[in-house]
């Protein structure tokens, strides 16, 4: 009976250390951990094959001014940031103020020969 006792007590001083504002905030922080670790290790193909188009952009265009270069880091931040890009400035032929004439139609050779876009998402 008094093993009974002693393990309800340990049972209910456990259940009201879990519950204290301290161990939530320890746990939510070991969750917020996990879950950016999570999503890290999940856009990682996405994030080194956007790298290597970035990479290959500026191989073949050549030099990059600096407001092409931010410019290319934010088209090349995700794929539907590069998507919109290819379908507003390659496929539906609009003017671009960064890339124009031959450095433009670069780009757009590249980004259909990449296999960024054919990939799913």
């Amino acid at each position: 009976m008094l093993r009974f006792f002693v393990i309800a007590a340990e049972i209910i001083l456990l259940v009201l250390v879990l519950r204290s504002p301290f161990a939530q905030y320890l746990f939510e922080d070991v969750q917020n951990s996990i879950s950016d670790w999570l999503a890290e290790m999940a856009t990682m193909p996405e994030r080194n094959e956007l790298e290597a188009l970035r990479e290959n952009v500026v191989m073949q265009i050549g030099p990059l001014k600096p407001y092409q270069q931010t410019y290319l880091q934010e088209i090349t931040v995700d794929k539907a940031s590069l998507r919109r890009f290819s379908g507003v400035y390659c496929d539906g032929d609009d003017i671009n103020p960064n890339f124009t004439g031959t450095k433009r139609a670069q780009l757009c050779l590249i980004i259909k020969q990449s296999s960024v876009l054919q990939a799913p998402n």
